[in-house]
């Protein structure tokens, strides 16, 4: 800034004491005015100053004259005396300055000034008239100031603003609602037709007025209104020809505009579908209700940030449900959620309850974009290669390790695929999440590898359900969720059954919890082994849990379980013998207790070792092919009647019952091949009735006692109740900490008489579920999730076989 006093402006003295006085009233030019942006600007109609001095007084007066002149035309320069009041040495005559000067008297030249002035108004084009110290602090704020265009358009034509501008609009649109809903109707907005008259200089400020009122009503407009008439009609266009150009450019921007009128409608499509249905907004007790509802069932599966979203609606229902206002609720909430003054956070929860209020939905998140997004998972072709290979894979192989060597070897290369990195196997591991498969603990379940095999789907379907029908008609049943107990109807001669369930299992003595709760650097030493085994053989049944024979206090006197230690130094393992000792005790504590009213049913797993047949039983495979050498002597055959001498041989019984062994083997090496029918002698003859069908000794101990026997499926062990039970004794006993063998015992003990009866009765529920599953004709997933599906109940109802009905229908 410069130093120093400013330089003294020289001042107009005439009309003082002792100097020259004129007169202002003979000497004032006329002058014609003009409005432009609420400045009045005044063209003098005065002449020049002359070159010719007659008298002092004359020179006073001129340039008196002129000064007054052009202090009105252009009064803001501040420097206007030493830029026009110097003398003017020009030869030039008084004739043409006074036709320069009566060229300003024009009306037509005037309205074209102000309209250039208008066009054109650029202030900085002379800033010679601009004070140095106001020039530094222009040039100053000008640095600071952020670009921005010269000439903003003008009318709903958002696609041609900026891209910010574009952005905020976007923004805005987010949370739009189509007005027509709320009962407000588009009207097209209409240009005047009139043919507009020839413009003066006195109606150059009017028709400014009409264009500044035109280009404020085009920017404030809604770009979802519709088009006006005199943009659609083309034979309006001879209406604006006389316009001031403001007018045009609108209509241009106008007719510039129907693309994104045409995006405006998707949208507005877009919001109708969203909200159709909704002729009013619930309540916010309903609403409350529907949040809790929402976070009760999802808040496994919802991310964080909708947690905190559905809590903070809930929190707000609550708060307007007690009488507080929209801005006192979400004041509240911020104080509560923000660590700020919350002013801004309190707005945010407002947006988001007017939000639900309306969709009753949480916004969509649209935060992190689609660039950083892309993935080769995203083409068609390579997610179908991915999963044709994952469903060739056998079951239990898949890792993301073998899916990175499928991707690198066979799938990228044979679709033409070259990434310019390789897949890692951490992508791998989120291909396979995206794709369906999770890593999951193996737990026992339903053993699907030989489940609904032929034999086994034969056995079942015709011997096993048809047996198990006839039976449950004698039984006492315990149904309902109270476990009411039915009593059978009973025919003339029949007796009550009674079913027991029998297995074996097997306790550890150093199985334990697999997890456990530790503070950061403790171990917990585990011993290598699992430890001495305790072999634990047992009956359970429907009415009283299990076979034991009780005295009047309630002690047990006699048990059907058997607790052996097999092992080195230890008991000899079970065998065939100590199952039919023990099923021989089992008999009699039924008698004891039941008395002879009472049939038992023994239900035993399908094992070899229960299959056990006597010594004299008919075995093809221990034949010899002729009739010589040594060989078992078997029991009688009922083919042939004429000839029961149990010494023949391969060879002459299957001629006798009419095969043609001709060319066929004796017996295969080292087995027969699987589910082979004729492959050699001994197979051919074990296939038959009389070698198939014979009772085994466990059998036929139950049949002589009188009582009933049958054997579950294969691979059916979900209709075998006491693997359940098995799992219940199990998971507590893993709970008790054992610290030698003896321990194990005792643990082993309480845990197996802890399981109350009621929870058996359940566990045989849950089996008779299966059966009525698989009589109905469900297999594998689907008996699973019926039976899953009908808790509480003995039966499969008929709703949930509809359910599963309209799955496959679909």
């Amino acid at each position: 800034m410069p130093q120093g006093r400013p330089k003294k402006k020289q001042r107009n003295t005439c009309g003082l004491r002792n100097h020259k006085t004129i007169k202002t009233s003979s000497l004032a030019p006329k002058a014609s005015s003009t409005t432009h942006g609420g400045q009045v600007l005044v063209i003098s109609d005065a002449p020049p100053p002359s070159d010719s001095s007659d008298s002092e007084l004359g020179d006073c007066e001129d340039a008196t004259a002129f000064q007054l002149a052009r202090h009105t035309f252009d009064g803001l320069k501040i420097n206007f005396e030493q830029e026009y009041c110097e003398e003017d040495t020009s030869n030039e005559s008084d004739i043409d300055e006074e036709i320069e000067c009566s060229v300003l008297n024009d009306e037509e030249f005037g309205r074209k000034l102000v309209e250039m002035i208008r066009k054109e108004d650029d202030l900085d084009s002379d800033p010679n008239w601009i004070p140095e110290r106001l020039q530094r602090k222009a040039l100053k704020r000008a640095a600071n100031r952020k670009s921005r265009p010269s000439k903003y358009k003008k009318g709903p034509d958002v696609m041609s603003k900026s891209e910010r501008t574009q952005q905020r609009y976007k923004a805005h649109w987010q949370g739009q609602s189509v007005l027509d809903t709320y009962g407000f109707k588009k009207e097209p907005a209409t240009h005047p037709t009139s043919e507009s008259p020839p413009h003066t200089s006195s109606e150059v400020s009017s028709s400014m007025a009409l264009d500044s009122e035109i280009i404020s009503r085009t920017r404030t407009s809604s770009v979802l209104s519709s088009k006006s008439k005199s943009t659609s009609d083309p034979d309006s266009e001879s209406d604006l020809d006389g316009g001031s150009p403001a007018l045009m450019d609108t209509v241009s921007m106008d007719n510039a505009s129907g693309l994104v009128e045409e995006e405006a409608e998707e949208w507005e499509e877009e919001l109708d579908m969203a909200i159709k249905g909704r002729s009013e907004i619930r309540d916010w007790k309903t609403l409350r209700d529907q949040i809790k509802d929402d976070l009760r069932k999802n808040h496994k599966s919802l991310p964080l940030s909708a947690i905190n979203q559905l809590m903070i609606l809930s929190n707000f229902a609550t708060l307007r449900l007690k009488g507080a206002s929209r801005i006192g609720a979400s004041l509240e909430i911020a104080r509560q959620w923000h660590e700020g003054n919350g002013l801004w956070y309190s707005r945010c929860v407002r947006a988001l309850a007017r939000h639900y209020q309306i969709f009753e939905q949480l916004p969509h998140e649209k935060r992190g974009g689609t660039w950083g997004a892309r993935s080769f998972l995203h083409d068609e072709s390579v997610e179908t290669r991915c999963r044709t290979w994952l469903s060739n894979i056998q079951t239990g192989q898949v890792t993301p390790h073998a899916l990175q060597n499928a991707l690198h070897t066979t799938i990228l290369p044979e679709l033409g695929i070259i990434p310019k990195q390789p897949i890692s196997e951490r992508t791998a591991r989120r291909w396979l999440i995206k794709l369906g498969w999770r890593r999951t603990v193996i737990r026992k379940g339903v053993y699907m590898d030989g489940h609904e095999r032929e034999d086994v789907v034969k056995y079942r379907n015709e011997i096993y359900l048809p047996a198990m029908s006839k039976f449950e008609k004698r039984m006492v049943r315990f149904e309902g969720p109270e476990l009411t107990r039915v009593e059978p109807t009973l025919q003339p001669g029949e007796k009550q059954i009674k079913p027991y369930y029998h297995d074996e299992c097997c306790f550890h003595a150093n199985d334990d919890v697999k997890s456990a709760w530790l503070c950061p650097g403790e171990r917990v030493l585990r011993k290598k082994g699992r430890g001495r085994l305790i072999h634990v053989s047992d009956f359970v049944n429907e009415e009283d849990g299990r076979l034991v024979s009780r005295g009047p206090t309630g002690e047990i006197i006699k048990d059907a379980r058997r607790i052996i230690y097999p092992g080195a130094n230890g008991d000899a393992w079970w065998t065939h013998e100590n199952l039919l000792e023990q099923v021989k005790y089992a008999i009699e504590v039924h008698d004891e207790v039941n008395g002879p009213n009472c049939q038992a049913l023994f239900i035993f797993d399908n094992s070899s070792a229960h299959a056990s047949l006597p010594p004299d039983a008919l075995r093809a495979f221990e034949m010899n092919k002729s009739d010589s050498g040594k060989q078992r002597k078997q029991r009688d055959t009922i083919i042939p009647d004429s000839n029961p001498d149990p010494t023949k041989r391969l060879k002459s019984v299957l001629e006798e019952r009419g095969f043609n062994i001709q060319g066929l083997r004796a017996k295969c090496a080292p087995v027969c091949p699987f589910e082979s029918t004729g492959c050699c002698m001994a197979r051919l003859l074990s296939q038959q009735d009389d070698f198939r069908c014979q009772t085994s000794m466990l059998e036929q101990l139950i049949q002589d006692a009188g009582h009933e026997c049958i054997f579950l499926p294969k691979f059916h062990c979900e209709l075998n109740p006491i693997e359940m039970y098995w799992g219940w004794c199990k998971y507590r006993y893993r709970q008790i900490a054992k610290r030698n063998f003896n321990e194990a015992k005792k643990a082993a003990l309480e845990v197996l008489d802890a399981c109350p009866v009621e929870v058996i009765r359940r566990f045989i529920n849950r089996s008779y579920r299966f059966l009525s599953a698989y009589r109905l004709g469900l297999t594998g997933k689907a008996a699973e999730w019926a039976v899953r599906k009908q808790k509480q109940h003995r039966a499969v109802s008929q709703q949930a076989m509809m359910a599963i009905e309209a799955v496959l229908s679909q």
